[in-house]
């Protein structure tokens, strides 16, 4: 089971709606959830993998995002880096956390894949105002849901 040490202050649902009002998205209801119960923070396990151009990669989530006043692992800002000051993601994709390398985890918030979670290599940063949103060269499939997503979370086996 998934622990979450050193969190924020409990959200409202508003305040999570003011930010989904900012980006013009809904967010998935088990991220939602994620941040009534927890808003941000580390957690252990928080190994996961996924497939890297036909290899599987590994990465840790380092933080969590939250909705709060801090300058650090702030949602919003992250939101107004990735999304609004420079378009380096899709319109419908979210950031919800980083590992310690300036990797994003991210979810889809609109379309076929509403929910499901991304790696975002920023390596192999897209201009998105020129590839347009459907290019997801960058971003590799983690998980369909949330849930899915933390619950095949790994201990490090180092």
């Amino acid at each position: 089971m998934i622990e979450f040490e050193r969190t924020e202050e409990k959200l409202t649902l508003s305040q999570i709606e003011t930010i989904e009002k900012m980006v013009d998205l809904k967010f998935p209801d088990k991220y939602k959830n994620h941040l009534l119960n927890y808003n941000g923070g580390k957690c252990a396990p928080n190994i996961f993998s996924f497939l890297e151009n036909g290899k599987i990669s590994t990465s840790s989530i380092d933080w969590f995002l939250a909705i709060y006043n801090g300058k650090y692992d702030n949602l919003k800002k992250y939101i107004e880096t990735y999304k609004i000051d420079k378009k380096r993601l899709p319109n419908h994709i979210v950031p919800i956390a980083h590992d310690a390398g300036g990797n994003l985890i991210c979810i889809s918030c609109k379309g076929d894949d509403a929910g499901s979670i991304y790696f975002w290599d920023h390596e192999n940063e897209i201009d998105y105002t020129v590839s347009g949103d459907g290019d997801y060269s960058n971003l590799y499939f983690v998980a369909k849901s949330f849930n899915e997503f933390v619950d095949g979370l790994k201990e490090s086996s180092v």
